[in-house]
């Protein structure tokens, strides 16, 4: 610190002695006036004894009048009489206001005045006596009188005793006051001395001090300058006429000044005209400034955001005002956060979009069941050849489309339930190319491209299924003046380092299924949206936007990942990465090829759907392939039936979404509570993640997702009762399958 402060800490020091000795003299001054109160109090308490004794003396001079009188009969001394009797009345008053303070003395006072009166009462009857019946009868009184004069006397003495017993304290208290005086003021001219010591002994040790605190205080403003300039945010201060004082690194860089313009004593006015010229207007104007400063309080900031036109980046400037007039100014890159809400919002959309997505696939799956079941039902019923039966298979193939359609919306907002199992991808690659070539005509030329030692896939061999058709079908629309479509299956090993670049990828092994095509290529434009949903480039009626939305759904929510390359002119390439299927083995249904009889059946099943069109529907269809039908439309009413025929339902066909608090999982739940061996399977067109958690369908839960066919739900159904559990085919219908006895015993 500089000698200005030095002197300054004398100054202190001096100043904290005057008051030390100020104070001891205040406290000297109140002892004194401490002393002056107990010689007050001295003094009233001789005054408080003068007037006991002279109300004595009042009382004795009252006393000899009387006597006197009685015996003489002289006129004085009944004057007498009466002047020692009005000293009694101002003596006692003189008392009380002089005793205000002291109760145990108003307590002698207020027993004393009825002692007097009665003794003044003695005297006008001895009085009265003597003047009616002469002075031996007076006398005779006045003897008789004496006891009362006893009990005034005794009083007084009392009264006379506690002054001297307060005089003699408060004596005492005075002398002490007068000790504490002399002690007082020795100690505090001793304190004073010493402090003066010790004011010399830290001034001393405060230079040392400051000299030190000096070094450190250089050594702060370096490391404050270095923190200064290493922030990530832009920093200028300005004075009240909008001069540059200080300024960062950061500041030059981000509104990019060049070395030239940023100076001590640079005008901002120059400065916001320099980045406006490059940049469009970015900071405020020198005028908007002036204007601000005049409404702005200390430490008030002006924030407001804006984007540079040159390289889209975008800026918070802060302006906050100082108490000198002057402002700071900070600008912070907030282009990955713009970014990152960007992101944000699209996110929300999409999730918006999808909640609406499993509404309306609940109630228009429900639609398409009962469309496609009562077509199937009618068609059996017809000739083949019939111009019916084609009308018929016309509007299946709507319906399908419609349930093609359904779960489409749901696989982009990922609300489909999965089924995952191992993919044998390599096997089944040449069905699905040959599936390919007919889908897609004669103009595209397919191609495989295997892989030796594929690994297994998990994923829902449907929907890659679904995927890869999706995929085709935009190929084939980008070749339209035909083309090569090629088909790609391979082992990849996505590693951390393409992870950290793409924060939706988890690091691991993943079989690829890569689909190419030579078409017309992408702009970069339309890449940047091509899997956002409902985005299309054909024409209106040729496509509905959700194909490769619909791949990116599947794709998150299987944990794989979608990527895509395209060129314009070159084509375009998009590879589905699978999750590898690690110590699985293939199911039975994809080791062989052998195609499932469309069995039937005799078990009892109870169908609950509070849809009545639908279970309708199921229970048509289940009974023409031999079942026994129970049904209900809600869970009350199913556990009603169940009830009543407890032994003889072999199976529960539920819907997953049912009206009232029962969902299915909850009626199933208590049903199997109730009869352990009892099967259950779900149908659903959309399954609020009852079921399904994390896209995936439950351990165990067996699910037919709507809508469905005829075939799919006999198949179904027959699996869920069990191979295990079927007994030797029925002799009357070959394909009938029958549940086991175990749990006939109680069937009627």
């Amino acid at each position: 610190m500089s000698k200005a402060l030095i002197r300054s800490a004398n100054v202190l020091a001096l100043l904290a002695v005057v008051l030390l000795v100020a104070s001891v003299g205040l406290l000297t001054w109140y002892q004194f006036s401490s002393i002056r109160a107990t010689r007050i109090s001295v003094r009233h308490t001789y005054e408080v004894i003068g007037a006991i004794d002279q109300l004595g003396i009042a009382l004795r001079d009252a006393d000899i009048a009387q006597r006197d009188y009685v015996l003489t009969s002289r006129d004085d001394e009944l004057t007498s009489l009466h002047a020692a009797a009005d000293r009694l009345v101002l003596l006692q008053g003189e008392l009380r206001r002089l005793t205000a303070d002291n109760p145990r003395q108003q307590d002698r006072l207020r027993a004393l005045a009825p002692i007097i009166q009665r003794k003044q009462e003695q005297a006008a009857r001895a009085i009265q006596l003597r003047q009616d019946s002469g002075t031996d009868a007076a006398a005779a009184r006045i003897r008789t009188d004496r006891q009362l004069m006893n009990e005034i006397e005794v009083n007084l003495a009392a009264m006379t005793a506690e002054e001297e017993r307060l005089l003699t304290e408060r004596q005492r208290a005075a002398d002490a006051a007068e000790a504490m005086t002399r002690w007082l003021a020795l100690a505090g001219s001793l304190l004073a001395v010493g402090l003066l010591a010790l004011s010399g002994w830290l001034l001393t040790r405060t230079r040392r001090e400051l000299l030190q605190s000096e070094a450190e205080q250089r050594a702060l403003a370096a490391q404050m300058r270095t923190a200064f300039d290493s922030v990530s945010q832009g920093i200028g201060v300005f004075d009240s006429d909008g001069h540059l004082l200080r300024w960062n690194d950061r500041l030059t860089a981000l509104l990019d000044l060049p070395a030239a313009l940023v100076q001590p004593g640079a005008p901002y006015a120059r400065i916001a005209e320099h980045v406006a010229s490059d940049n469009g207007l970015l900071l405020e104007t020198a005028d908007q400034i002036r204007h601000g400063q005049a409404e702005s309080a200390q430490g008030q900031m002006t924030v407001y955001e804006r984007t540079r036109p040159a390289d889209s980046r975008s800026f918070e400037m802060r302006r906050t005002a100082m108490a000198n007039g002057g402002y700071v100014l900070c600008v912070t890159d907030i282009t990955e956060r713009v970014r990152a809400e960007a992101t944000a919002r699209d996110a929300q959309r999409l999730q918006a979009m999808g909640q609406l997505t499993g509404g309306i696939a609940h109630d228009f799956n429900n639609l398409l069941t009962v469309i496609m079941a009562n077509l199937e039902l009618v068609k059996r019923r017809l000739d083949a050849d019939s111009d019916v039966a084609r009308r018929i298979d016309r509007a299946l193939w709507g319906a399908h489309r419609g349930a093609a359609l359904t779960q489409q919306l749901l696989a982009f907002a990922r609300k489909q339930a999965l089924v995952p199992m191992p993919i044998d991808m390599s096997a089944t690659l040449p069905e699905m190319a040959n599936l390919l070539r007919r889908t897609l005509g004669e103009h595209i030329e397919v191609r495989t491209v295997g892989a030796a030692g594929l690994w297994l896939a998990l994923a829902d061999p449907a929907q890659v299924e679904s995927a890869l058709l999706n995929l085709a079908l935009n190929a084939r629309d980008a070749m339209p003046g035909g083309g090569q479509l090629t088909i790609e299956v391979a082992n990849k090993v996505l590693d951390a380092e393409y992870a950290r670049r793409r924060t939706e990828v988890v690091a691991g092994d993943y079989v690829m299924l890569g689909v190419s095509d030579t078409g017309a290529g992408m702009p970069p434009e339309v890449l940047a949206r091509a899997f956002e949903p409902f985005f299309t480039t054909k024409e209106e009626g040729k496509g509905t936007g959700l194909g490769l939305a619909m791949v990116l759904g599947f794709a998150k929510q299987s944990g794989g990942h979608v990527n895509i390359y395209s060129e314009p002119g070159e084509g375009t390439t998009v590879r589905l990465y699978l999750p590898r299927a690690v110590g699985a083995m293939l199911p039975a249904s994809q080791r062989s090829g052998a195609p499932i009889e469309l069995p039937h059946g005799s078990a009892t099943i109870l169908v609950v759907e509070d849809e009545p069109e639908v279970r309708e529907a199921c229970i048509a269809i289940l009974r023409e392939l031999g079942y026994r039908m129970l049904e209900a439309a809600d869970g009350p009413e199913a556990l009603r039936v169940f009830g009543e025929n407890d032994a003889r339902i072999d199976l529960l066909l539920t819907d997953v979404v049912l009206t009232g608090r029962m969902k299915g999982n909850e009626l199933a739940r208590r049903l199997t509570e109730i009869r352990p061996q009892l099967r259950v399977l779900f149908m659903s067109g959309y399954t609020e993640n009852a079921i399904v958690h994390h896209g995936r369908l439950d351990d165990g839960v067996q699910l037919i997702g709507k809508p469905f066919q005829r075939e799919q739900l006999a198949r179904k159904v027959a699996a869920v009762l069990g191979a295990g559990e079927i007994a030797p085919p029925s002799a009357r219908d070959p394909k009938v399958v029958e549940l086991s006895v175990r749990d006939r015993g109680r069937t009627a």
